[in-house]
């Protein structure tokens, strides 16, 4: 595991920058990510229960419960949970410890959206949530894991910049990887753990899932965006999962 992996700390668990991350909506390349969900979810049948893990200011939570879901949202960032009691007073909010979903075992969902939080999770962590999020759904359930493409490092974007960071350009699985976010006021980089799209299958594998789609959402001419090159490369990828 590279070095990095094994010290990485939460980028957004940082009152500054969960304030900073909470006021964002879905502007530039974010709508990329939110566009399509809607299709990509289904539509709820009543009652149907919906866990946004990772959900930290609760942006995601709120999409979901807006669709139609009995939302829930799960964090380990008290910092990012507070922002999102804070704007959603009767939402449903829990921390859970890093690493362990324990805390939510007996729920079961009937879908299961991670927005970007893979992105954020340490190498050596991730064999073992994936089996508990596969562990927590529904028996035609299903889990949409939000990611960053391998691309979103490389290149510019309408609402990043990685121009500062040639190491982005070629790194080992497990490395960190940095951006800096356009459209929030906190410029300090933001750093993820690199994770190829073949090391995602192999761990989609052992947690028992499979991959019924990867969905690469592009952007759209006439969309009200300023796009660099999310016109012909895919910043985000979102890949729909079932148990095996």
């Amino acid at each position: 595991m590279n070095e990095s992996a094994t010290t990485f700390a939460n980028a957004y668990d940082d009152e500054l920058r969960a304030a900073s991350y909470a006021a964002l909506e879905f502007p530039g390349t974010y709508h990329l990510a939110f566009r399509d969900l809607p299709d990509l979810l289904g539509r709820p049948v009543p009652g149907a229960r919906a866990l946004d893990f990772g959900c930290g200011a609760g942006r995601s939570t709120r999409f979901l419960a807006d669709l139609g879901f009995r939302a829930e949202g799960a964090d380990l960032s008290e910092a990012m949970l507070a922002e999102a009691r804070a704007r959603d007073p009767r939402g449903s909010y829990r921390r859970v410890p890093d690493g362990d979903l324990s805390a939510l075992a007996g729920n079961r969902y009937h879908r299961i959206l991670s927005a970007f939080t893979f992105d954020n999770v340490r190498t050596g962590s991730k064999p073992g949530l994936f089996r508990q999020l596969a562990g927590l759904l529904e028996p035609e359930g299903t889990l949409l894991n939000l990611v960053s493409s391998e691309e979103l490092y490389r290149l510019e974007w309408a609402s990043f910049s990685t121009a500062a960071f040639p190491g982005n350009a070629a790194p080992e699985p497990g490395a960190a990887v940095f951006t800096v976010m356009k459209d929030v006021p906190d410029a300090r980089p933001v750093e993820d753990i690199f994770c190829p799209e073949a090391e995602y299958l192999e761990l989609y594998r052992r947690a028992g899932l499979v991959r019924v789609l990867a969905h690469r959402p592009l952007g759209r001419p006439g969309e009200p965006f300023g796009w660099v090159n999310e016109l012909r490369v895919a910043p985000w990828r979102i890949d729909v999962l079932r148990r095996a």
